[in-house]
């Protein structure tokens, strides 16, 4: 028999989630316009694929967890190039990143490479100082504590 992994708490998590997405898709999409029309796209597509990958687990057993993507609200171990990080980096909302807690928002350069990734998947970060092959090592989905963040 296979237990349900979409608890009530996580439940809430991801439909605040897809709220916040939903809420503040053109304000993110205005904000990307003044980086070029390419990544514009890019966005608007990662947006919709990671509300249709939350719906699936809303409206399944919660096993799609058990392929653990990086979700809003995971913890991710990373290899940068050669050099593997010591510390895990969280996957958060705008407003809430704080490099010194280690959070990083999901809209920067790493949040965007590394949102849906999974472990032992390799992403081509972007940002204005060149681009990064970064391997995903671990992820650990912890929602109760994105739950009071975002509560």
């Amino acid at each position: 028999m296979s237990h349900s992994l979409v608890t009530d708490s996580l439940r809430e998590e991801l439909v605040r989630q897809l709220v916040y997405l939903d809420e503040n898709t053109f304000g993110i999409l205005d904000r990307v316009a003044l980086e070029s029309p390419a990544d514009r796209a890019e966005i608007r597509a990662l947006i919709q694929t990671y509300q249709e990958r939350v719906q699936g687990i809303l409206t399944g057993t919660g096993d799609e967890l058990r392929c653990s993507a990086v979700l809003i609200g995971s913890w991710v171990s990373l290899k940068i190039g050669p050099e593997t990080l010591k510390d895990a980096y969280r996957i958060v909302i705008p407003g809430e990143s704080d490099l010194d807690e280690y959070c990083i928002s999901l809209w920067s350069p790493m949040g965007r490479g590394l949102l849906l990734a999974e472990p032992g998947q390799t992403v081509t970060v972007h940002t204005p100082l060149g681009s990064d092959q970064v391997l995903v090592l671990n992820n650990v989905y912890d929602y109760a504590s994105a739950d009071e963040k975002l509560g």
